[in-house]
């Protein structure tokens, strides 16, 4: 594999690694996913403002009065510290609060404000909120939600020594429906906006629980105009287009197993309890399993639009050991104080994300959760739910079943697909996470996440992959890439007395299509049928056993050049060349043993069974990059590694960076913006190092706390084949936003369905406006919109006629008219070119930029 950076750039880069400004540890910001944090903050449920600073909870319980005690308690970001490994320690960052005793009280509680964007306002120094609060009756009350004013002041706020000056609340007003009715249920939780409130009720609304239920109003935080109550799943079919705004709406709701939840109130409804719901509406927590007592208070679960609308048993630290401690109440920033957004959109001036921030899982899309009940504070990632080219993704933790049960026989397939895989013989999922923990235990030492795979010999997890009509890519149909990652523990005396023969077992086996080989001296061997040959790598590096090992192999059939990580770093063997296409078909593909299921401690003829653990198994259809691979690679040190190299030629064609990009017609989709994006960072950004002259700028913006070289992407032209993308200026901006913020700056800017509208491109430039920049664009959307900003040269109103006849027609949306753009650009001595606000009906304002680099790629392979 070709390194970017060698000799002193590659010392320059170390250099950059370690002086980073506000960074705090030398190997980066390691990943918490695995990892649980308790904190100072407990109650018996609670709830948090929308831009995370105060939380209230329940610390006082009087039956016999039926009195309730709220404590309100500030909390300070600015106060988080970090040990070496990057760790954070909540030891000073919760205040010591005030209380205040309310009558008829409840545990679950939900803040509501009718101007979100505006929490708080400053008043002689002091920061006061006053928002409502929801919640319901308890003491075996009749289950009515009511509403009340609040009035929260905060002294000294943002800084270290913040602190509840007074907390006081007002009357009591009944929730009522459009019909008078009152909404009966318990553990609300409300989407920012204050519209859509989301709770443990009953589909007939008569005050009985189990299952989660929603109503919507136009009015925010209204005591009235609520909409009848209705299951969660039956968001789908809501006619209402408040309601289908949320992207939870968007899709039919689905079980881990594919099966979908009911959309009438008959239906196989979502069980759950003790809900939050993000600030967007995008995706619901909630506990889905009967604990011990009888209460759903195990499985902490997600879903929504970030999870493909499938219900996620979260396999990570918050879900601690199978039936340990009831998991009650989570609530979570969102993104307010994480560092891919500048300071200035959650801080006050001078203030800085720097150095205190959350999440510190560094994969741009992480939920930071605290929990009340259980005094701790977890990070789930969702970017990881969310890969295209995912074929397969076992967790290898519990199955949750659509009725909310455990089946400890199977573990759900996150991919999409549901190739859901089934342990046979020995096999089992760990009770606890103590397993996939390293040894010794750090965060930067190879480890696993939540639960495992345990095969003690003579098991496996057998996967169907079934496709009857031969079109699920890499199963019945070709593809011309691969790649296949998971984590590894050898038990510690796997090889004990194994003296003859050749012991050697199998990791993983599809028969006609792949299977990695256990050595008896402990190397893994991974083989690829590619034209109808098995193609063998030979034995890779020596694993440890009784340890965690991190292992990749990607295939890049364009090029036929295969690659091998331990760890996330790259062995750089010299490994074969096969060029074509390959696929596993279908069948059954055993993970942790051959089809055999051999029972031989030491098979000395070969086609043993593993024994140890397996865990995160994930199969994708394209030649992966050295930083994705590195991005999953739970406590690997491998950043700059990665950082250095550069992917295979096969991955710079726009569908091995976004399947839907597959030609001219695709361009004004966001799969070819996260396609060009991609392209321009794996490859522009090699290609303006080559010819930079402020080589340092452009290594700090590989090394930044935003994404690495997050270039936006321009079409300059297009063929039948290739197109012809220049990427924007090395000097820039990312950042990472909502479309919350972007509504409000530009009111058609709502969601990620209009995202190449000019309403999104106008809110993107504004907001770079707003930031010292020319010009703005949206590059990439995961779970929200990412904005590039950078400076053009030339800034002016053009007639739409003058572009040229796609863009006469008025939309410069249009891929015609975005090519024109660009070229019209080129007549004025500029690389590139964007659209960036509608001035009239007939003008259009242009951007016109030299690009960092400018390069052909193709469509397809």
């Amino acid at each position: 594999m070709k390194k970017l950076l060698s000799g002193a750039l590659g010392v320059m880069l170390g250099t950059a690694l370690a002086g980073l400004p506000g960074a705090v540890f030398a190997q980066g910001r390691p990943s918490l996913v695995n990892t649980r944090i308790g904190t100072p903050f407990g109650a018996n449920g609670h709830s948090s403002t929308v831009d995370g600073r105060i939380f209230v909870g329940n610390i006082g319980e009087d039956h016999a009065t039926t009195t309730t005690t709220w404590i309100a308690r500030v909390f300070r970001p600015e106060a988080v510290t970090y040990d070496s490994a990057g760790k954070p320690s909540f030891a000073g960052t919760f205040s010591a609060g005030k209380t205040v005793t309310v009558r008829n009280g409840e545990n679950a509680l939900a803040f509501c404000f009718t101007n979100p964007a505006q929490p708080y306002a400053l008043s002689s120094g002091v920061a006061v909120y006053q928002p409502f609060l929801f919640d319901s009756m308890m003491f075996n009350g009749d289950n009515v939600f009511r509403r009340r004013t609040t009035d929260i002041r905060v002294s000294q706020p943002f800084t270290t020594a913040a602190d509840i000056a007074s907390f006081s609340t007002g009357p009591l007003e009944t929730l009522r429906t459009v019909t008078g009715a009152t909404i009966r249920g318990i553990e609300p939780t409300m989407t920012s906006d204050g519209r859509l409130i989301i709770y443990q009720g009953a589909p007939a609304n008569t005050g009985g629980i189990d299952h989660m239920m929603y109503a919507y109003n136009p009015t925010p935080c209204a005591a009235t105009g609520w909409s009848n109550p209705r299951p969660l799943s039956m968001m789908f079919n809501d006619t209402n287009a408040g309601v289908k705004s949320y992207p939870l709406a968007w899709k039919r709701l689905k079980a881990a197993t594919g099966e979908d939840f009911g959309d009438t109130t008959s239906g196989a409804l979502v069980r759950g309890a003790y809900a939050w719901v993000d600030h967007e509406g995008r995706n619901l927590v909630y506990i889905a399993v009967t604990y011990t007592d009888g209460a759903r208070r195990e499985a902490v679960s997600l879903v929504g639009a970030d999870t493909n609308w499938t219900a996620y048993h979260i396999d990570g630290a918050i879900n601690t050991d199978r039936m340990d401690i009831a998991h009650l109440f989570y609530s979570g920033p969102m993104w307010n104080f994480e560092q891919e957004r500048l300071p200035s959109q959650s801080f006050p001036p001078g203030q800085s994300n720097a150095a205190h921030y959350l999440p510190v899982t560094k994969t741009h899309d992480v939920l930071a959760l605290f929990g009340s009940n259980t005094a701790d504070y977890n990070e789930v990632d969702l970017g990881e739910l969310m890969d295209p080219f995912h074929l397969l993704f076992l967790p290898m933790n519990e199955l949750v079943t659509r009725a909310g049960a455990y089946d400890l026989t199977r573990t759900p397939d996150l991919s999409g697909r549901f190739f859901t895989g089934t342990l046979v013989g020995g096999a089992s999922i760990s009770p606890g996470n103590a397993l996939t923990r390293s040894s010794p235990d750090s965060l930067w030492q190879p480890h696993g996440k939540g639960k495992a795979l345990v095969v003690p010999g003579g098991s496996a997890l057998a996967v169907n992959l079934a496709d009857p009509s031969s079109t699920v890519p890499g199963v019945g149909a070709f593809v011309r890439g691969l790649s296949v990652e998971f984590a590894v523990r050898p038990d510690a005396d796997i090889q004990q007395g194994c003296t003859t023969g050749n012991p050697y077992r199998y990791l993983m086996h599809k028969s006609g299509g792949l299977d990695i080989i256990y050595e008896a001296s402990n190397q893994p061997q991974f083989s690829l049928v590619v034209n109808g040959q098995r193609v063998r790598l030979g034995g890779g590096p020596v694993l440890p056993v009784g340890q965690w090992s991190h292992l990749a192999y990607t295939w890049d059939g364009t090029t036929g050049v295969f690659q091998e990580y331990l760890n996330g770093v790259p062995t750089n063997r010299a490994l074969p060349v096969a060029p074509g296409t390959a696929r596993l078909g279908t069948g059954t593909l055993y993970i942790g043993a051959g089809a055999n299921l051999d029972t031989q401690r030491c098979p000395a003829n070969g086609e043993g069974s593993f024994r140890g653990a397996i865990d995160e198994v994930r199969i994708f259809t394209h030649a992966r990059s050295n930083r994705s691979i590195c991005m999953t690679a739970h406590g690997a040190n491998c950043r700059e590694e990665a950082i250095q190299h550069t992917p295979s030629a096969g991955q710079f064609v726009m569908s091995s960076q976004a399947p839907a990009c597959n030609g001219t017609s695709a361009l004004n989709s966001a799969a070819c913006l996260s396609a060009m994006h991609r392209a321009c960072a794996q490859r522009g950004a090699g290609d303006a190092m080559a010819s930079s002259t402020n080589t340092w700028d452009t290594i700090m913006q590989l090394v930044s706390n935003r994404p690495p070289i997050s270039l936006a992407g321009v079409p300059v032209a297009s063929t039948a084949t290739d197109l012809t993308v220049a990427c924007a200026p090395i000097q820039h901006e990312s950042v990472a936003v909502t479309f919350e913020e972007l509504t409000r700056i530009h009111a058609g800017c709502t969601d990620e369905r209009g995202v190449t509208s000019t309403h999104c491109t106008a809110a993107a430039h504004r907001f770079c406006n707003g930031q010292g920049w020319t010009t703005g664009q949206v590059f990439e959307v995961t779970s929200r919109p990412w904005v590039g900003c950078f400076n053009s040269g030339l800034r002016t109103d053009v007639e739409k006629s003058v572009l040229g006849p796609v863009s006469n027609l008025g939309d410069y949306t249009a891929p015609g008219s975005r090519l024109e753009v660009s070229q019209w650009c080129r007549t004025q001595g500029y690389g590139a070119g964007v659209v960036q606000e509608i001035p009239s009906a007939t003008k259009a304002h242009v951007h016109c930029f030299q690009p960092a680099v400018t390069a052909s790629w193709r469509y397809l392979p």
